[in-house]
Order: structure tokens, then C-alpha cells, then sequence
């Protein structure tokens, strides 16, 4: 299954449909992000969001970058309330849609993610690179990070190593560097990448669907800073609700099934 954008791929597929690719496929531009690319991004993971099937979403780039960011292009059309509601708006919209999104999103990344590419990463719940040039570089343009960035690095990374990259504007972080300053999930060699999160997909994509939402939700509540107490009483109530759902029921039977068969056949092996 697939849906028509102008700066976008989209396709569902594997196992019973259980993962969509979204991919930027603007590729002579680097994936820089567009107002038509960031309109199609929001559609996007609106509709995946509606796909009943669909468990695990990979964010990736055509050609030989992730995404640069915004495109350039764009800033010389705007005026000054238009400039901001690009920058801090439109863009915003973008990442807090794959944030929000009630699905797994796994972002792929390769060549270049610099600026808005970052964000958009890094709105992802997982972000598996091969090795890239990253880089935050808004404040080289006396701006900041605007589509969530300037907080999400704050929050997922020690404040001291997320004001380097914010106050440098450096654009040749390697993968490696941003995984030892604790921002990607895993790095993996150019010609592993497509395997590696093909196998960290399936394994996703093999888990219930409900399980994944919650596992999902509690753990984004309880990274934004609740009480200890709060953040557990989440936990159990996800777990309360997920044992008594009817697929967790079905699930157990099964379970309980198959090891009522493994424990006849030893008991005739012996």
C-alpha cells in the first residue's frame, strides 16, 4: 500500500502490514525541507497514525543525505511575521507530529542530518545512523533550534555537551561523537545499516501493538521529569489495562498453550 506525495514516499508493507516507510525524496537538495515537504511530512504521519495495522514507521532520506534541514531557499519569500511563523511554527508541526505520533517511529540516517534533519531525528523515538556529518547550525544565522530542537537536545543529552553543539554551530559531529555524547540510539557501518534496523523493525514489529503504544507513552512520561511515585503509578496502570485488554488474554492462552506442548513432549521423550 502506498500514498501519493510530491516530496514523499510512503509505503506499508512487511508482515501484516505492520511497518510504513516515510521517506524524503527530494534528493537533489540534500532532503532539505520545503513548505510542500513539511505539509506532506504533517499528512503523512497524520494518516499513518490512522493505520490500524501499522506498528513500527522508519524515517529515512533518499539519495545521500538524511535531510540538511530547512531549505535556504525558502528565507528570502518571508517577511518578518511570515519568517517566524517558518521557523517556529510550520517546522514544529512537523516534529511534534512524528512526537505525538502514537506509533514507533524509527529514524534511518545517513550522509548529512544538519539542523531541521536533526529535529526531525531526533523527534523519532529511535535514531540508528551509519556514519554522518551532524550538526545544529542555526545560530550561525543568529537563530536557534525552532522545530523543538533547542529543547530536545537539553533534554536527552548532559546540558553541558547540548550547549556545545547549540553554541558552536559545528556541522562535522561524526555518528560516533553523538553516540558517545549519549543523542543515537546505535551507530552501524554504511553497509549494515539497511540490515540492522531492518532487524530492529521486525523485532518491533513483532509485539503487540497495544503493548508498544503504552510502552511508548509511559516511558515519554516518565522522561519528562514526573515524581518518581507519578511515574509509577502510569506503569501500573499500562500494565493493568494491558492485562486485562482481550489480545493480552489471547496472547497469554497461547503462551500458556505452547508450553503445555513443550512440557508433554519432554515428559514422552523420557
Amino acid at each position: 500500500m502506498s500514498a501519493s506525495y510530491e516530496t514523499l514516499t510512503y509505503e506499508i508493507g512487511g508482515p501484516e502490514d505492520a511497518v510504513c516507510s516515510i521517506t524524503l525524496n527530494r534528493p537533489d537538495q540534500r532532503n532539505a525541507i520545503n513548505r510542500q515537504m513539511a505539509e506532506e511530512l504533517i499528512d503523512a504521519f497524520t494518516s499513518v497514525r490512522d493505520e490500524e495495522a501499522v506498528k513500527v514507521v522508519v524515517l529515512a532520506g533518499a539519495g545521500k543525505s538524511f535531510c540538511v534541514g530547512g531549505d535556504l531557499t525558502v528565507l528570502p519569500t518571508l517577511d518578518h511575521g511570515s519568517a517566524y511563523d517558518w521557523m517556529a511554527r510550520t517546522g514544529y508541526e512537523c516534529t511534534r507530529a512524528i512526537a505525538e505520533n502514537e506509533k514507533i517511529v524509527l529514524a534511518k540516517i545517513h550522509g548529512h542530518c544538519i539542523a531541521g534533519g536533526l529535529e526531525l531525528a531526533l523527534a523519532c523515538d529511535l535514531q540508528y545512523a551509519a556514519e554522518t556529518k551532524f550538526g545544529v547550525t542555526e545560530i550561525t544565522m543568529g537563530v536557534l533550534p525552532g522545530w523543538g530542537g533547542t529543547a530536545r537536545l537539553a533534554r536527552d543529552m548532559p546540558i553541558s555537551r547540548a550547549k556545545e553543539l547549540l553554541l558552536t554551530g559545528r556541522r562535522d559531529y561524526g555518528a560516533a561523537e553523538l553516540f558517545e555524547l549519549g543523542l543515537l540510539t546505535r551507530v552501524c557501518a554504511e553497509d549494515q545499516l539497511d540490515s540492522t534496523v531492518d532487524t530492529v523493525v521486525a523485532q518491533i514489529a513483532g509485539n503487540s501493538a497495544d503493548a508498544l503504544r503504552m510502552a511508548k507513552s509511559v516511558a515519554n512520561r516518565a522522561a519528562e521529569g514526573l515524581p518518581l511515585e507519578a511515574a509509577y503509578t502510569i506503569e501500573r496502570n499500562a500494565i493493568a489495562w494491558l492485562f486485562h485488554s482481550e489480545l493480552a488474554r489471547n496472547l497469554r492462552a497461547l503462551a500458556l498453550s505452547a508450553m503445555q506442548a513443550e512440557s508433554k513432549a519432554a515428559s514422552e521423550e523420557r
